[in-house]
């Protein structure tokens, strides 16, 4: 897993450089990214820098839809139920639709219905850590691959991310950052609890700083760490929530770590952060003995779901 991180900068190239051959060339009302689990990152960091973007985690699709929209499927094995619906769905509805997989039975309809479509090289089967192939097809298919980060080391953050797994050891990663960076932490929870196995809390002020601060007089503080994703560049309203913050859980006995999101561009940022995210989770399935690729409890749902259906 340690080289799929590392991987992650060349794999924004390549699926860039495989999104060109699917470019929208018609402007439309908005766009609706569909995906579940990793498959449905490359949507989320998309609407951080575009306004006309609903990620759709669902079936179907939004209420209203319609040939004015452009549907983005987005499965990375392609049998995705969800996605698949999704797609069914935008196909009644005469939307225009674009597949981003690397195969399955959402390749196989793409193929016959002669819909545009975007095969991205099969390399694993771990979703999370082909966040930049998909990241980069959706990004170029809507022209906007200049914006992608150019140059950045996702090895950089290694040691970084290994202290802060050692901090956190085997307590409940509790994940607060600003409205503006929310979409980060679902990202973190993403990435921690398929790699380490743990349940992650997450939230952003100031909803955070309302009655979920109450909730934290419980007997929580050798179960819980908390990380504050932090921009420096961020207004005084945000950064006052989290000095109060830094200064209230301590004194209840809570571990608290804060991450500096560093970068230049808003997407350099969201990058670093992610394989922050992905390092800090790497090292604590090491530490916490079980293996970071695998998903077994989630491996066994899905057989009991097809079972049952």
């Amino acid at each position: 897993m340690k080289d799929l991180i590392r991987a992650l900068p060349e794999q924004l190239r390549t699926g860039a450089k495989l999104g060109t051959a699917a470019r929208a060339t018609k402007p439309f009302r908005s766009v609706i990214s569909t995906g579940m689990g990793g498959s449905a990152a490359a949507g989320e960091i998309l609407s951080m820098v575009r306004d006309d973007v609903v990620v759709h985690w669902d079936y179907d699709l939004p209420r209203g839809t319609s040939s004015a929209d452009l549907v983005i499927c987005t499965s990375w094995s392609g049998d995705t139920e969800e996605t698949i619906s999704s797609y069914h769905a935008a196909r009644a509805v005469g939307a225009d639709t674009l597949v981003i997989t690397s195969g399955g039975a959402l390749a196989d309809l793409a193929h016959t219905d002669d819909t545009p479509i975007i095969m991205l090289p099969h390399v694993n089967d771990v979703p999370r850590t082909n966040v930049g192939l998909m990241t980069g097809a959706m990004f170029a298919a809507l022209g906007l691959e200049r914006q992608l980060p150019e140059s950045w080391d996702a090895s950089a953050s290694e040691a970084d991310g290994k202290a802060l797994a050692e901090a956190i050891g085997d307590r409940m990663p509790v994940i607060y950052t600003s409205y503006p960076w929310r979409k980060l932490t679902g990202l973190w929870k993403m990435a921690y609890s398929e790699t380490a196995k743990r349940q992650v809390m997450v939230n952003w002020f100031p909803s955070g700083a309302h009655n979920e601060i109450v909730g934290w007089e419980g007997p929580y503080a050798e179960r819980v760490a908390f990380v504050l994703l932090r921009d420096s560049a961020e207004p005084p309203r945000y950064m006052h929530n989290f000095e109060a913050l830094l200064a209230l859980l301590p004194t209840k006995g809570y571990t608290v770590r804060t991450v500096g999101l560093s970068g230049n561009t808003l997407l350099e940022k969201v990058f670093t952060d992610y394989a922050l995210a992905l390092w800090t989770a790497y090292y604590a399935a090491i530490g916490l003995d079980v293996d970071p690729t695998a998903t077994v409890l989630l491996d066994e749902f899905k057989k009991l779901k097809a079972h049952n259906t």
